[in-house]
């Protein structure tokens, strides 16, 4: 008898290419990354893995997955292979023209969550109007989070703005919890002529919920304050390299430790882990022999793994590995505005 084996959420990623450039994709997608998972080719793997594998949430992503021409089979597929986990496409929303009769009811059927992130604050009125198009009314809709500390660089974003509007005579004010406290005179000014308070900040930033008619369920997330990635531009060569971290400390502050990761029928700890190997094929990286080696000796677990073998990958998959070196072990945030000219740095082998 086949042991059945637990994960609470897995990755199905299903495309390298992207038409967005999101500086720091940590997924490499902002470059000329290019290839889709075909779902025929890789259905059987995936039945395999359905009998042996209890997921209790999962997520189908890219690069973008819209790109993928195969995308309506990976969201039925995978729904007739897991029908009791919770799942997600998560997009960034700009292949308006996919966002067809065929994909509501393939996310319908499926009660599969579409979940759009944006990579640019002005693209939230474009794609809720596309949302608006696409669900069936009526529809409820809230604006989300609903706490100001939980919106991406709320905090930070309101320190700057209130330094560039404040008069010198004016107390400080770094925290908008303390905003109450100000004078109703420089409130007023605020909102006033500078159209400045946490409401409107927050209005700004805000995403929203929606739930249609039918129960379809959609989320629109700002998704723009991103860290430098793994890959290290080399401008004089016009080529990339990797960093050369502490792996447990580069693994503490990872936000994709817990993003175990499907590709090619293949379960790996994580994207970047089997994703090196895809990029230095495609762009050779410049990286020592040893380096080279240790990406390469990354082996994600196939389908066909013996039970021993699966349990002893499955206990370590959050613990660090030797390829954490490549990433960094120190974030710098920033907030970016992406836009759709791809990065074309480096020479392209393949």
């Amino acid at each position: 008898m086949i042991k059945k084996h637990y994960l609470p959420r897995v990755e199905f990623y299903i495309s390298h290419t992207c038409n967005f450039n999101c500086e720091g994709c940590n997924r490499f997608n902002n470059y000329a990354f290019t290839g889709h998972q075909r779902w025929k080719d890789l259905e059987q793997q995936y039945k395999n893995w359905a009998g042996r594998l209890i997921v209790d949430e999962y997520t189908i992503l890219g690069g973008e997955p819209m790109s993928n021409p195969d995308m309506l089979e990976w969201i039925v597929g995978l729904r007739k292979l897991w029908p009791h986990a919770k799942s997600d496409f998560l997009t960034n929303g700009s292949y308006v023209k996919k966002f067809t009769e065929k994909f509501y009811n393939a996310l319908l059927s499926t009660n599969t969550k579409l979940d759009i992130g944006l990579h640019n604050l002005h693209r939230r009125e474009q794609v809720l109007q596309t949302v608006l198009s696409f669900v069936k009314h009526p529809i409820e809709i809230q604006r989300t989070p609903k706490s100001l500390d939980r919106l991406p660089g709320f905090a930070e974003n309101w320190k700057q703005s209130y330094q560039q509007i404040k008069d010198p005579n004016w107390p400080h004010c770094d925290d908008y919890r303390y905003w109450s406290e100000l004078p109703k005179n420089i409130r007023d000014e605020c909102e006033q002529i500078h159209n400045f308070s946490p409401d409107i900040l927050a209005e700004e930033r805000q995403g929203y919920k929606i739930i249609d008619a039918n129960g379809l369920h959609v989320v629109i997330n700002l998704e723009n304050f991103f860290h430098q990635g793994a890959l290290i531009k080399q401008i004089d060569k016009n080529s990339f390299t990797l960093h050369n971290s502490n792996p447990e400390k580069a693994h503490d502050i990872c936000h994709s430790k817990t993003c175990h990761h499907f590709m090619n029928g293949e379960l790996s700890k994580c994207g970047q882990s089997v994703l090196f190997k895809q990029f230095d094929q495609q762009f050779n990286l410049d990286l020592s022999d040893s380096d080279r080696n240790l990406v390469y000796s990354y082996q994600p677990a196939s389908n066909d793994i013996s039970d021993n073998d699966l349990s002893a990958f499955i206990s370590n998959i959050d613990k660090p590995i030797d390829q954490c070196k490549f990433c960094p072990e120190s974030y710098t945030i920033k907030e970016i505005n992406s836009g759709m000219i791809k990065d074309k740095f480096g020479k392209k082998i393949k």
